[in-house]
């Protein structure tokens, strides 16, 4: 049987949970690394968004889903033949366990720290789970970093899928080791490198070395092209979501007014009681029907700026590329500029992108990271690229390359939510957005339509929502004068007033 992950949820036994943590107490108390925990499970609300992007399609790797049947019964093979293709030229054969897992076994204690979710399974598992997929990803690597195109890479650079680079390293430590007795780890740099530059969605301006990446201060693939995306430059919070109308009513607070009312008139309560009956009707359902009917449509979130082509035709912005990253965004008020870094778009950017937001979300909330750049650097381009005039703005301007057709860079850019996380202090790129918007809302046309927006729609709006809750609640009473047969009651009557002497 497959070892398995278990969490406190799951255990019948107390006993058990008490050994599980006990051994994992002692394995804090007694590994002394510089390693964070940097390999997560992705919450819930991603993969339920849009799985493929976060859960391995073709091959798992790692313990949290090297154990999956539907990958592992794929490529259990196929791991083992390039195993064996791999230790070929080192002449390693019996002595395999000796040279490579025994090596390995001494740094499971280190490699465990690594990971969120504690895995109930014993270091020489996890020993044999590390050589079989450390090898695996040795060959994938070099093979892409020769120019092969693999299906599999995406795969790669998912969080959950990542194999932290120690195990990397002494894998192939050991190897060199046995064949010369030497080992320097410039080949394995070269290839992250090599990797991240050519498949990394933002273009670097200058040629990356491996001088650019400390492979012993980095984590894994993922967390290499996360800093040198995010530490790329020209040299070397407070954030605005376009709320709904209706996502501001709280029908609670609504339910309590008309409580209260009652109290203070006990004769309204002929009228309100219907009226409370109203409020325990299924309204996210009713909400979602009265957007339709309005023509308004479930959307993500994304930051308050205006998009590409609104900013050049009302506000008179020129975009313009930059050389460097994304810390190097900036709006110039004087020339009205909006400068921004090349974004080269191809078919795996997207899962790139997403995986690239989450891992900087998910070490950001463990406090490995105290900036959310990339991240606030996708909700800008979420916010300014709402249609194909947008992309097309930015792609003569040098700012979007790639192979990706306008319209599937529209879809990408429209199906990232923006972050609900907020650093504590506001971000350079957070002042930047909020210069646009103050230069955009300034101008009088912007100034008389958000004029409108709010006095006039918004109450146009309310009168739907009254309205609507009109006809609800004439609809409740009818009801209950059927069955209550209540025609003369006081306070019922009111339906006859309403609809004649046929309406009830």
């Amino acid at each position: 049987m497959a070892p398995s992950l278990s969490s406190l949820s799951s255990i019948e036994d107390p006993q058990q949970w008490v050994n599980r943590i006990s051994k994992t107490f002692q394995n804090h108390l007694l590994v002394d690394t510089d390693l964070p925990v940097c390999i997560f499970k992705v919450p819930e609300n991603f993969t339920t968004e849009k799985p493929e992007s976060y859960i391995p399609q073709t091959i798992g790797l790692g313990p949290i889903h090297h154990f999956q049947t539907q990958l592992y019964s794929k490529r259990e093979q196929l791991k083992l033949e390039t195993a064996k293709t791999m230790l070929k030229p080192y002449r390693i054969t019996s002595n395999f366990t000796e040279i490579v897992i025994e090596s390995l076994k001494q740094f499971i204690p280190e490699v465990r720290c690594c990971y969120e979710l504690y895995f109930d399974v014993d270091d020489n598992t996890l020993a044999w789970v590390f050589a079989l997929d450390g090898l695996f990803l040795l060959d994938l690597l070099s093979k892409i970093s020769e120019g092969d195109s693999l299906e599999s890479f995406e795969d790669l650079v998912m969080v959950e899928n990542q194999i932290p680079l120690v195990v990397l390293m002494e894998v192939r430590t050991a190897l060199e080791e046995h064949l010369s007795g030497d080992c320097n780890h410039s080949f394995l740099s070269n290839i992250l490198v090599q990797i991240c530059e050519t498949r990394s969605p933002l273009k670097f301006s200058r040629r990356i070395s491996r001088l650019d990446l400390d492979i012993n201060t980095r984590v894994h693939l993922l967390d290499c092209m996360y800093h040198l995306i995010v530490n790329h430059d020209v040299a070397g919070k407070n954030q605005f979501i376009r709320n709904n109308f209706l996502d501001d009513i709280d029908l609670e607070d609504v339910g309590n007014a008309v409580e209260m009312a009652g109290q203070l008139c006990p004769g309204a309560n002929v009228f309100l009681q219907p009226l409370l009956l109203i409020m325990k009707l299924p309204w996210d359902k009713i909400i979602s029907l009265i957007k339709k009917m309005m023509g308004e449509t479930p959307a993500v979130l994304e930051i308050d700026i205006p998009s590409a082509s609104e900013l050049t035709r009302i506000g008179k912005v020129e975009f313009c590329m930059t050389p460097g990253g994304i810390r190097d965004v900036e709006f110039d008020d004087e020339t009205c500029t909006f400068y921004l870094p090349i974004l080269s778009l191809k078919p795996d950017s997207e899962l790139l992108l997403r995986n690239l937001v989450v891992y900087e979300g998910l070490m950001f909330e463990k406090g490995n990271f105290t900036n959310l750049d990339f991240t606030e650097y996708v909700d800008l381009m979420c916010g300014i690229i709402d249609g194909v005039k947008d992309v097309r703005i930015l792609r003569d301007k040098h700012i979007i390359e790639g192979d990706l057709d306008d319209d599937e860079i529209v879809k990408l850019f429209n199906g990232i939510t923006k972050t609900s996380l907020k650093t504590e202090e506001a971000s350079g790129l957070g002042k930047t957005v909020a210069r646009v918007n103050k230069h955009f809302g300034n101008i009088p046309r912007v100034k008389a339509y958000h004029f409108v927006k709010k006095y006039v729609l918004s109450w146009w709006k309310f009168i739907v929502i009254m309205f609507t809750l009109l006809n609800l609640m004439v609809l409740v009473i009818e009801g209950a004068c059927q069955v209550y047969e209540c025609n003369n009651r006081v306070g019922f009557g009111i339906v006859r007033l309403l609809f004649g002497p046929g309406g009830v």
